[in-house]
This record gives C-alpha cells, structure tokens and sequence, in this order.
C-alpha cells in the first residue's frame, strides 16, 4: 500500500485551518457508478445506499487527533519520532475504516455498497471468508453482472495455496548464512511472508509482525520471511543480497529471513507458492499445510486465527 493511502485522509489535517470539514470516507459515488455500469443502474438508485455507508466512514475514528500529532512533528528534527508514527498509527485507523466497510456489508445484505465493498476491498479478505461474504448477498444482487467479477475472483483464489495443502519444502541460507529448512518449523504455527526490501507495504507491515511474533513466539508460532529482491529484474543477486540485509537490519526484524533466489539456481520459491502480490503471507499449521492466505497488510484474519490456536 502506498503511503499517500495509509496517509489517508490525514493530508487535509497538515494544511491550514481548512474552511470546510476535512471528508473522512474514501468513497467515490464516479467509481461505484462505473462498477455498476453494465447493469444499467442508476444514480439515483444507488444515491440512498451510498450516502448510508459513506456517512459511517466520514465520522472521526481517531484521523483529527492524529493529523493535529502529525502536524505537531518537523519530520528533520523528530524524524524518528514521525517514521514510527506514520508507520503504524495510520494504517491502524484505516484499518479500522476498512472493517467498518465490511461491517456494513455483512448487515446490509441488499445494498448496492455492499457488493461493491466486496470488489473494492477484497483484499481484507480470506478465501473463505470472501466467499462467505458473498454467499450472504441477496439473490437480487447476485443476479447483477457486477457480481460475475466477484465469483470469478472466488474461483481463482480457490486455486491459490488451497487450505489442508502440504506447503512446498525448500531449503535456503538464512540472514546468518545457515542453511534452514522450511520443515525444520514442523511443530509450530508458520507464517510464511513473501515481501521485498523495495516493497512499501511489506516494510510498514514490519511494526505489527513484530508484535504479533513478540507475542507468540515463545507460545508456537515462527516467522519465515521469503524476499524476492529481483521482482522486477533491475538487481543483480550482491545488490539485491545487500538491500535484503540493509533491510532486515534498519526494520530490526528478528526472525527467520531467506533470500527467494540466492543465485544457485534453486527452486524458486515465488512461483511454487503463486505469489503475484506483495506482501503476500502464508499460514502453515504444525503439519506444514495451508491455513490460510491473505495478501494485504491489513487483513486481520490471520491474526485472529493465531490468537484462537495460541491463547487456548
């Protein structure tokens, strides 16, 4: 995710004394209207819809304080102070919007926003739960074209990393130069993280992991962080080794790292798990299958799923 989109809405809070309320919501009716277009739907039926969910997303959660700490910050003197505010208390807040977006759906199963908050934010969702979203629809809303996208994505997802799959083996050098396996972790809850030195959202994901693995390592659960430095061919393997390290030693992540290509022509582990979308995460059970994927920084699934097996 882009930092112009965790930073949202806050850019209207570090600019002078706005005249107007700074909107809160992200919706956008011109989008909604597009993603209807070929069902022949009308402004003026999806008015009442939209300005139902777009009136919950445009109350104060937290953005006004947080614009008015931002502000309070010169991003020289205080650079460390403002890298680790930004890195964490935006993304928290627009989480937040984001699950109030699901919320709205699951309770309003014939709203027009609610299927387009299934298209517009898929990515806060699991195959499982994606699907189960979409079963809960009306059978009006799921006649609709828009909804064939929907059901497309459900199906191709359902070919990803599916759920009681055995997860491919491999074998890499860790950040220390030991040779590791992924079944050495057999035993304990994986979380597989495909990510990238170049990758934004990957790097602000880094503050929660750390919390997530500083609260249940010692109850079963293992990180393995698998980085793709050559994802769009522009690194030779010692650069892309040292932005890697660089990296992991500025994020201060401490756990399991390991190179998806370390120049020996292994397997390549990317593409044995079908990853397209960075961050990607991948949780194995103690037998090394698949629980779930999810491939957004701000999905909570997987988090909850760990507490629920880990806090017994």
């Amino acid at each position: 995710m882009l930092w112009s989109v965790l930073l949202f809405p806050l850019s209207g809070f570090c600019q002078q004394a706005p005249k107007e309320p700074v909107r809160l919501s992200d919706l956008n009716l011109k989008a909604v209207m597009a993603f209807l277009a070929k069902d022949g739907v009308s402004e003026t039926d999806v008015i009442g819809d939209f300005n139902a969910l777009d009136t919950i997303l445009n109350k104060d959660i937290g953005e006004e304080a947080l614009g008015r700490e931002i502000e309070s910050l010169d991003m020289v003197r205080d650079s460390i102070a403002f890298y680790k505010l930004v890195t964490t208390k935006p993304a928290a807040l627009y989480q937040k919007k984001l699950l109030m977006k699901q919320q709205f759906a699951k309770e309003h199963p014939d709203s027009y926003m609610s299927l387009y908050e299934l298209e517009d934010n898929n990515e806060m969702y699991t195959t499982d739960s994606y699907s189960a979203a979409y079963e809960r629809l009306s059978d009006r809303l799921k006649k609709m074209h828009a909804a064939q996208q929907i059901r497309d994505r459900i199906a191709a997802w359902k070919k990803l990393s599916p759920k009681g799959q055995q997860a491919p083996d491999f074998t890499r050098k860790n950040q220390f130069g030991k040779t590791i396996r992924l079944s050495d972790y057999r035993g304990r809850l994986v979380i597989l993280d495909f990510w990238g030195s170049w990758c934004g959202a990957c790097r602000q994901s880094h503050p929660h992991l750390k919390e997530l693995y500083d609260t249940y390592k010692n109850k079963g659960l293992e990180i393995v962080a698998v980085a793709n430095e050559n994802a769009h061919g522009q690194h030779v393997f010692a650069e892309g080794k040292a932005a890697w390290l660089a990296a992991i030693k500025k994020d201060e992540v401490n756990w399991v790292h390991v190179l998806n290509d370390e120049g020996n022509g292994g397997l390549d582990i990317v593409k044995a798990y079908d990853i397209s979308a960075y961050p990607t995460k991948i949780l194995l059970d103690r037998d090394g299958k698949v629980l779930m994927r999810v491939s957004f920084m701000l999905n909570v699934e997987m988090d909850l799923l760990i507490k629920s097996m880990l806090e017994k």
